[in-house]
């Protein structure tokens, strides 16, 4: 087998992409990946780079090493239609030849997790930091003389104690949340009565709705097969969009609770009569943090993350989870789980 033969064969396996240029900037080659990347109908032979790739960073860094018939190897970034790529650049010059390779290789996705990070810190950083200046600010008061006025002392420290639990909230969904998404929460499949489960987590809410003038509903069968599932975890589940139902209908509405059985499949249904969702925010609602209304959910409590939750244990049981909506007139959030065999 020939040399070339073999260099073929591996650009042609690589998962990183190969572009060659001669001295003019026109393509000489390019491996299966970079033309992936990069599709130019009739193939890129012969083309300037600037038809295949129109970033301005990469085009003025080959320009610069053409017009410099060469220089060192060089490191650039570029972001081309949505799509983030490292590229490093290998001016060649042989015999009076300058030609160049460059290998792209795909960092969408290493980019997408990085602002991931990035916003996570963020967002944790301003949902601690209201409840702490609001602690700090009473604290102080108090300390600067309200602690005479019996009346002062007692409001203040109903508002302390109120976002001290807010901030012990948060922190204890982070801590599920982070060992959900890093498999350390083990998921322990058994038989579990998904209808018992309901019922009772339901009747755990009757006060909470009571309290706000919401009629709590149920729309449960008399029987259902047992699922196979984290009896502790689905209970999760279903405290979360309960909590949840509850908190964004308003007083006179109502919320009820389903459960129903289709093939091997159990599905239990939360509906509301609540403010709804919009149809732009419902694909984004199960990220962390995410929150269509940010000032009422934190008003009511909410740490913007009980959805993420629900969808990393659902995901964990192998489950359907579905959310239909309507602002001013409510949503039916639902999750779906195999029945045992």
């Amino acid at each position: 087998m020939g040399k070339n033969v073999i260099l073929e064969s591996i650009a042609r396996e690589m998962q990183t992409g190969v572009l060659v240029l001669n001295g003019s900037a026109n393509a000489l080659y390019a491996n299966p990946f970079f033309l992936n990347s990069f599709p130019v109908e009739g193939g890129v032979e012969g083309r300037a780079v600037g038809e295949i790739v129109k970033d301005p960073v990469l085009l003025k860094t080959v320009g610069d090493f053409i017009k410099n018939l060469g220089g060192i190897s060089e490191d650039i970034e570029i972001n081309e239609g949505g799509r983030f790529f490292s590229i490093h650049l290998v001016p060649i010059k042989e015999r009076g030849d300058f030609k160049m390779l460059l290998f792209f290789q795909d960092i969408t996705e290493e980019k997408r997790v990085e602002t991931i990070k990035k916003d996570f810190v963020a967002n944790v950083s301003h949902e601690l930091r209201t409840p702490l200046a609001s602690i700090k600010g009473y604290s102080e008061t108090l300390l600067d003389g309200g602690m005479d006025d019996q009346k002062t002392l007692k409001e203040f420290l109903g508002v302390i104690d109120r976002h001290a639990t807010r901030m012990a909230r948060l922190i204890d969904d982070l801590l599920i949340l982070s060992r959900l998404e890093s498999h350390q929460m083990t998921i322990v499949s058994a038989p579990v009565d998904i209808r018992d489960l309901v019922v009772t987590t339901a009747k755990g809410f009757e006060k909470q709705a009571r309290d706000k003038g919401i009629t709590m509903a149920s729309g449960m069968p008399g029987k259902l097969p047992r699922v196979l599932g984290d009896r502790d975890r689905l209970e999760q589940v279903v405290v979360n969009l309960l909590d949840n139902a509850i908190k964004y209908t308003p007083s006179g509405g109502t919320v009820s609770v389903a459960a129903s059985k289709t093939g091997e499949w159990v599905r239990v249904e939360i509906r509301d009569t609540g403010i709804g969702i919009p149809s732009g925010d419902i694909p984004r609602i199960f990220e962390r943090f995410y929150r269509v209304d940010k000032a009422r959910s934190r008003e009511l409590g909410g740490t913007g993350l009980g959805l993420a939750i629900v969808k990393h244990i659902i995901q964990g049981h192998n489950g359907r989870l579905q959310v239909e909506s309507t602002p001013g007139k409510g949503s039916v959030f639902s999750f779906s789980i195999r029945s045992c065999p």
